[in-house]
């Protein structure tokens, strides 16, 4: 479980662009309605996140999964279902999310296969971001290239999609140089 921690942490990262990735439940400040409006992931409005899914925000998408899969009660079947709908639009951490639950049979059937297939999109999709620039796609190719999750694991690559995360400004990127 501790190695789906940082994975979680780029997709939550993700959808509100904050530089720890942590949800800001416990925040000082109350978030205004603008900040509401563009993050409704981030602050657990669960209405708001899934009409940006259904409206083809693959980050509200992967969202909503993470909502239904850590949500008080859990429903990984639910968030199955939406991390499926981020990953079919080629959004790295949902197909990430998602074959986490096949390798944990967590919401849906175990299934190692389909799993590896899911951990190798997820990492064709992040390193393209990353090619475009988006350093939480750096950082997640990073992280499976360490890992060694659905590719060969390759330290020096590692490295380099770091290097190449926090040049794009993700710090984490910066921390695990």
């Amino acid at each position: 479980m501790l190695a789906l921690l940082p994975v979680l942490l780029v997709g939550c990262a993700a959808l509100g662009n904050s530089p720890s990735g942590a949800l800001p439940l416990g925040a000082h400040a109350k978030p205004d309605a603008r900040e509401l409006e563009e993050h409704p992931c981030q602050y657990r409005d669960a209405p708001r996140c899934i009409a940006r899914c259904e409206d083809g925000d693959s980050q509200g998408c992967n969202g909503a999964g993470v909502l239904f899969e850590f949500g008080e009660p859990s429903d990984p079947v639910t968030a199955s279902s939406f991390y499926r709908k981020a990953c079919d639009a080629n959004y790295a951490p949902g197909c990430n999310n998602l074959a986490w639950l096949y390798l944990d049979g967590h919401g849906v059937a175990r299934d190692l296969p389909h799993a590896m297939a899911l951990f190798m999109a997820a990492f064709d999709a992040a390193r393209l971001a990353c090619a475009r620039g988006d350093g939480s796609g750096c950082l997640l190719a990073g992280e499976m290239l360490l890992d060694g999750r659905g590719v060969p694991e390759d330290d020096g690559q590692a490295l380099a999609m770091f290097r190449r995360a926090c040049a794009s400004g993700e710090p984490k990127g910066c921390e695990l140089q």
